[in-house]
């Protein structure tokens, strides 16, 4: 017999599993991994006043695919926050203590810190796990630690870490898509 706190918990499983929450949020951020990676390394200096907005994009296109995503399926968005999570990427971005601490850590900071958020929000380890990776690596990127100590990741190992990043997160993705369909389906989830 399935206790009404049990059958609660999984009918929240299924709405998320149907609106693809942990997949979305896990590509969309692999994707602005992976721009942030080849901008390291193609744009360098140059580049950092339009790669600190990159955090304050990922949560407004978030934002917006939830939003229309409700509007055309019927189905809640739910409250995971991206709305507010854009405006205080943007607020970082343009205000000048934010702007510093963007210059030092890296966007990855931001990324990763809210994936942390999300991920706790949901109580998945997979997103708040891979959001401690991402702002644990970006800053080591930012600061050239990476560069300097990481020889064998080759000659831009800061670049390399990100992607690295990168690629660990098309695979949670990957693995996130896999459990929601199989939860959908019927399954057991992994």
């Amino acid at each position: 017999m399935v206790t009404v706190p049990e059958y609660v918990d999984a009918l929240r499983r299924r709405q998320r599993a149907a609106r693809h929450t942990g997949s979305l949020v896990l590509a969309v951020h692999a994707a602005a991994v992976a721009v942030l990676a080849v901008a390291q390394v193609d744009w360098g200096l140059a580049s950092w006043r339009w790669q600190n907005l990159v955090p304050a994009v990922v949560y407004v296109v978030l934002w917006a695919v939830v939003r229309l995503r409700e509007r055309v399926t019927g189905m809640g968005g739910g409250r995971d926050g991206f709305g507010v999570m854009a405006a205080f990427a943007l607020a970082l971005a343009l205000l000048p203590f934010g702007y510093l601490l963007l210059l030092m850590a890296g966007p990855g900071v931001v990324l990763g810190a809210g994936l942390v958020v999300v991920g706790v929000r949901q109580r998945s380890a997979l997103l708040w796990g891979h959001g401690l990776v991402l702002a644990v690596v970006s800053p080591l990127a930012r600061l050239g630690t990476l560069d300097n100590h990481a020889w064998f990741l080759g000659p831009h190992a800061g670049a390399t870490g990100l992607g690295l990043v990168a690629l660990a997160l098309v695979v949670a993705a990957t693995r996130a898509l896999a459990a929601e369909r199989a939860v959908l389906a019927g399954a057991p989830a992994a």
